[in-house]
């Protein structure tokens, strides 16, 4: 069986990361539910929007058959794109049923309320 020797002597300080998570919002923002939703949405919608373009041109390129020009991607790559974009779209939808759920509930709860009164 291995031992490790955890004594004082061999104890290591824990390295502070320098990286930064990059986000579209701002510091004041990343918080906030609404903001972090449209970001989502910006970054999933501009990832399909790439795979969806990759897609069709290499589509394009098979059709052609010019083997002076190749599709960009083969057949197996393609169709692992296709389903990133679908599954994307798919968090993309849940997301904004999500809210949806969310804002109706705030606004009967916001309803009963001044009724309420």
């Amino acid at each position: 069986m291995t031992c490790i020797n955890t004594s004082p002597q061999f104890s290591q300080t824990t390295a502070r990361s320098e990286h930064q998570p990059f986000s579209l919002l701002a510091d004041e923002l990343r918080f906030d539910t609404s903001a972090q939703f449209t970001a989502l949405a910006l970054d999933l919608s501009l990832g399909i929007k790439t795979c969806l373009s990759l897609i069709h041109a290499s589509h394009l390129a098979r059709e052609e058959g010019d083997g002076a020009c190749p599709p960009i991607l083969n057949v197996a790559d393609t169709e692992s794109l296709t389903r990133m974009a679908m599954a994307a779209a798919g968090v993309l939808s849940e997301r904004a049923g999500s809210h949806i759920d969310i804002l109706n509930a705030l606004h009967v709860k916001a309803g009963e309320q001044v009724l309420s009164n």
